[in-house]
């Protein structure tokens, strides 16, 4: 009889703290559900404080490595020529001693099926200030081959160089 009494509490104790953590993160989901505004308004403060990643990158070549990465990540996945193409670039126009490392570095400032337009106009005042105009149009003709190193380049990419173009040249 005492074992089932003793059973039976802790069975109690159990079904409480199991009910009492149930109604505890039921409260905690509509605390960050009512709070979503003040969250991005923080986040948003320490951006403008603080700078986002990419606002903070100050290397040029960095900065080049990024979009051609981007512009084929905004799409679909990066296949095989696309990153055969991107370390050809980094090669030949760019002259980067360790191609492997920097597409490495520059590939944790890209995300998959990010707008690249939102990230190039983060790394502009960089491009713009640091890179003369012929490195400019390099930069230009460098992400048009890497758009095409798979399939033709598609409307959005080719939308995207040219307004990246454009907004270069400015």
């Amino acid at each position: 009889m005492h074992f089932l009494i003793v059973f039976l509490g802790i069975v109690a104790t159990i079904a409480f703290f199991i009910i009492r953590a149930h109604y505890a993160y039921g409260v905690a989901r509509e605390i960050n559900r009512d709070t979503k505004g003040l969250q991005h308004r923080a986040k948003r403060s320490f951006q403008n404080l603080v700078g986002t990643r990419l606002s903070r990158v100050r290397d040029p070549q960095l900065a080049a490595a990024i979009l051609l990465i981007q512009i084929v990540r905004t799409g679909s996945p990066v296949t095989a020529q696309e990153k055969t193409a991107i370390l050809d670039c980094f090669h030949d126009p760019m002259r980067v001693e360790n191609p492997s490392a920097m597409f490495a570095k520059a590939w944790e400032y890209t995300e998959n099926r990010a707008f690249f337009s939102m990230v190039a106009d983060e790394l502009l005042p960089l491009l713009r200030d640091r890179l003369g105009n012929t490195e400019k149009q390099q930069l230009v003709e460098m992400l048009h081959k890497v758009a095409s190193a798979y399939n033709d380049v598609g409307e959005l990419q080719q939308s995207s160089i040219a307004r990246l173009k454009k907004r270069l040249f400015l």
